[in-house]
């Protein structure tokens, strides 16, 4: 399970894209939308905008924490995770359409993320969630998933390294993240 801190900064995200639909968006688009930046940002500063973890579905890539919030508010299911219950609480879904009901805190993203998520906003807004941006969503990354998904299903998750590599990474990024990979698992 994700930290406080990290599930914090998830639903922010969330809700600063959900803050600029007046009407709420699709959750496909919405993941789009996510994924895109996050793969924008790793391959650039081989850095995540957000600690999510993205998983290979038959429509492309799906943030796994937010889609389990988004299903449970959907399903009006009983909440399991008393973490997530604020960000439960902080969207609605109806008819596969989700809907900020709270301002995001901004706290949590900084000028650089904001700037690539609006970019990646502005890219999505308009396009159709099945026919074009799932299209453009199986990039290297999401088929490299798919490959090794086809020997063992359950090898679904893609890496900060799939999602690099999917965005044009240079080698230079690449190491960085492999070495910050290292670290994180020595300490943990």
């Amino acid at each position: 399970m994700k930290t406080a801190e990290q599930i914090n900064k998830i639903e922010a995200v969330v809700l600063y894209i959900l803050n600029k639909f007046e009407d709420g968006t699709d959750y496909i688009k919405l993941y789009k939308i996510m994924y895109f930046a996050q793969r924008d940002f790793l391959s650039s500063f081989g850095r995540e905008i957000l600690p999510e973890t993205f998983k290979a579905r038959k429509f492309g890539p799906v943030p796994a924490l937010t889609n389990k919030v988004i299903k449970q508010v959907e399903d009006s299911e009983v909440n399991d995770y008393p973490d997530l219950a604020n960000f439960e609480k902080g969207i609605t879904v109806s008819n596969k359409i989700v809907r900020a009901i709270k301002k995001c805190d901004v706290d949590y993203i900084s000028v650089k993320e904001r700037k690539c998520l609006d970019k990646w906003f502005d890219f999505c807004k308009d396009k159709d969630s099945l026919s074009e941006l799932s299209a453009l969503s199986h990039d290297k990354a999401y088929q490299a998933v798919i490959d090794r998904m086809s020997s063992d299903p359950q090898q679904d998750r893609m890496t900060r390294i799939d999602i690099a590599k999917g965005g044009g990474a240079s080698e230079k990024i690449l190491n960085y993240i492999h070495e910050h990979e290292l670290i994180e698992s020595a300490l943990a």
